[in-house]
């Protein structure tokens, strides 16, 4: 099996508008540029550089992924979610894809291990796994193979749309419940909980690092 991920990224200005009320217009674009750079870090240890695909309308974008070596897909219209990863996947397909993993760009706490049990549950099941967001209304991230087995679904009530899609399909659609996977971040809210969890762990972190023991 070759499996690519595909990562679709929106502009960096676009990104996040529901932050607007906590970040500045530069604040977002800052944090947006950070998300995409760890998910292609964590995609990179997975998949690997060569096989993770971004697409996007955005050149800047996709300037930074290729200064990294990865593949990229210049989106063409219709500008939506769902028409960018049919794109992405087909060309993936076309360069050898048997399976597609895609990923969103905004999941802060995201670790390779987690991919890794995704992909691992789609490979034991009929080549399907999904992972949702905390409240289980959304698609964080999600395994197909082989590529186009369902379309895909993104947009309110995406979780029950592509597990429908699955079941129109004969298919079984398994679910990976990984907290890395469920924390995305869309409100203020979500943005201030990050925060407060970066706060917590990393003094933690850097004393496991230094050796540190507190008597």
């Amino acid at each position: 099996m070759s499996m690519w991920a595909i990562v679709p990224a929106r502009p960096l200005e676009e990104g996040k508008s529901r932050l607007a009320e906590a970040l500045t217009q530069t604040e977002r674009q800052r944090l947006n540029q950070r998300f995409f750079r760890q998910t292609l870090d964590v995609t990179a240890a997975v998949i690997g550089r060569e096989r993770t695909l971004v697409v996007s309308r955005s050149e800047p974008l996709l300037a930074i992924a290729r200064s990294l070596s990865f593949e990229t897909l210049l989106e063409a219209p219709p500008h939506d979610l769902n028409s960018a990863l049919a794109q992405a996947a087909s060309a993936a397909q076309q360069c050898g894809a048997t399976g597609i993993l895609s990923v969103s760009c905004d999941l802060p706490f995201l670790i390779p291990d987690e991919l890794r049990a995704l992909l691992d549950v789609a490979h034991q099941g009929d080549g399907l796994a999904i992972a949702s967001d905390r409240p289980g209304t959304g698609t964080n991230a999600l395994v197909m193979s082989p590529v186009g087995a369902i379309p895909y679904r993104y947009g309110i009530g995406s979780f029950a749309a592509h597990q429908e899609a699955a079941r129109a399909a004969g298919l079984t659609l398994n679910v990976v419940r990984r907290a890395g996977l469920s924390f995305d971040i869309d409100t203020p809210d979500d943005f201030e909980q990050m925060e407060e969890i970066r706060r917590e762990t990393i003094p933690v972190k850097l004393a496991a690092s230094s050796g540190c023991a507190f008597l």
